[in-house]
C-alpha cells in the first residue's frame, strides 16, 4: 500500500489537500487519480504520459488548468507520493 497526497494550490498556497491509500499492484494510475479527484470534488484531468513519467521518476506530478476539460479555479493540482 502507498499513500498519495493530492493538493490544490493557488498563489503557491495549499488551499485543499487529501490523502488516499491505494494498492499499487492492483490499482492503475488513472484509477488512483480518479478516486482522489472524486474525494476532493474536482474534475478529473486529462492524464498524459508526461504525468505518469514525472510521477514514476520524481514521485510528483503537476496538473495545470489546461490539463482539465472543465474550467477550474486553481493554479495547480499536484500528486505526491508520501514515504512510509
Amino acid at each position: 500500500m502507498i499513500k498519495i497526497w493530492g493538493k490544490i494550490t493557488v498563489e503557491d498556497k495549499v488551499i485543499k489537500g487529501q490523502t488516499i491509500e491505494v494498492n499499487e499492484k492492483t490499482t492503475s494510475f488513472f484509477e488512483m487519480l480518479k478516486s482522489l479527484c472524486h474525494a476532493m470534488n474536482i474534475p478529473t484531468p486529462v492524464l498524459l504520459d508526461k504525468h505518469v513519467y514525472d510521477f514514476n521518476l520524481f514521485h510528483l506530478c503537476v496538473f495545470k488548468p489546461g490539463d482539465f476539460v472543465e474550467p477550474v479555479n486553481f493554479e495547480k493540482f499536484s500528486l505526491e507520493l508520501l514515504k512510509n
